[in-house]
């Protein structure tokens, strides 16, 4: 996707050391740009471009998926903030154990809420239990081939634009908010046929 001839891209050696996160993402580095020059590089190839697709992505799914009723908006919108307030926590961290650890807190109130669920504490469709585990594994396996940085570990270079971990992460996220969605929506319509016990 070239509609624009950029600037002469950056080796990693030559980025600036909060770029330096990948160490087998050798080329396509953006030089530090103003805010004209970032909404530029939409529109010429740098290996940061997948990324910022991958990204713009959630924000179209969140909007399509929040044109449902106002209990399944609250739910998604309590997703998309404790969402937000972790890759704030990634965006801050300098390496990627820390930017995985940025997920961990949400992945722990999950796996309790998960617990509740099977052991009778929680209530919830029996169906939308299966979609939030797939939900959770897509994360985490997301998280870990980022940490791993697979498949370029193994070919360094080749997968500088496109195919990285990161971007492979991203798309296993996406896939991700789209079972919780399902999930969300098994459990909203077994909660409209749901009786409290009256004992």
């Amino acid at each position: 996707m070239v509609l624009y001839k950029g600037p002469r891209l950056l080796e990693f050696a030559k980025t600036p050391s909060h770029l330096q996160f990948n160490k087998y993402v050798l080329t396509g580095y953006r030089p530090v740009s103003t805010a004209q020059e970032c909404l530029r590089s939409l529109f010429y190839m740098h290996n940061e471009l997948g990324n910022i697709y991958t990204h713009g992505a959630l924000p179209i799914i969140y909007i399509t998926l929040l044109c449902y009723p106002a209990v399944q908006q609250a739910a998604m919108l309590t997703y998309i903030l404790l969402s937000a307030y972790g890759i704030y926590c990634a965006t801050t961290a300098r390496t990627n154990v820390l930017r995985l650890r940025a997920f961990v807190w949400q992945a722990l109130f999950r796996f309790s809420l998960f617990l509740f669920r099977v052991y009778g504490s929680g209530v919830g469709s029996p169906r939308s239990l299966r979609l939030f585990v797939i939900m959770d594994s897509l994360a985490v396996v997301g998280g870990l081939v980022n940490i791993v940085q697979i498949p370029e570990r193994f070919s360094p270079g080749l997968f500088d634009n496109w195919g990285n971990s990161h971007q492979i992460m991203h798309v296993m996220v996406i896939c991700s908010i789209i079972y919780l969605h399902w999930g969300t929506l098994e459990d909203l319509a077994w909660i409209k046929n749901y009786q409290c016990p009256t004992e």
